[in-house]
């Protein structure tokens, strides 16, 4: 459908005077690059270009910026790592714009006393974690267990330890950095 452009007959008719004239693309156009075109405002609804008094104009750009800004910033939001360095990517999260201070000084003294924790374990310990919690495509114990040749059973134990001492690892962290 070809968009309709709709202009006032009279420029400077407000209220009920007003009378509209429906003109074509081209016609809108030549108006736009003429002499009378000057000093007049249109409003793009996506279908249909309307004409509006300075005013009117100035109010749709205000809220169309507004929304073009805000879209923008939308499509900008990024995933942030919960801990990185050598051990590779241990998570993600995606920030909470109405946190209150607070709350986000408390979770990037979490944040940092986990990944404190987590760096603190052995290699081995890491490599179980990262594997059944922290990895996108994590492993099942089961599958841990052949890969390490134990059983599911020892690698679920292990898991509750390591969870156990990085929960230890994580309070002491915390308390550190109040």
């Amino acid at each position: 459908m070809a968009k309709q452009y709709y202009i006032k007959r009279d420029p400077s008719a407000i209220g009920s005077d007003i009378e509209w004239a429906a003109i074509n693309g081209k016609e809108f156009y030549q108006l736009l690059t003429s002499p009378a075109g000057k000093g007049r405002y249109f409003i793009d609804m996506d279908e249909f270009m309307i004409e509006a008094t300075e005013a009117e104009y100035k109010d749709w750009r205000k809220e169309k910026d507004h929304s073009d800004y805000l879209q923008a910033q939308e499509s900008q939001v990024q995933l942030l790592p919960l801990c990185g360095g050598e051990n590779g990517s241990q998570g993600d999260l995606i920030p909470d714009m109405a946190a209150s201070t607070e709350e986000q000084a408390m979770a990037s003294i979490l944040r940092k006393a986990l990944k404190e924790a987590l760096n603190a374990l052995d290699g081995e310990s890491y490599a179980i974690i990262d594997a059944l919690i922290l990895a996108q495509d994590r492993k099942s114990e089961r599958d841990l267990a052949s890969e390490f040749g134990l059983s599911q059973n020892a690698v679920h134990k292990r898991k509750n330890k390591i969870l156990k001492t990085l929960k230890l690892l994580v309070v002491k962290g915390e308390k550190s950095s109040q």
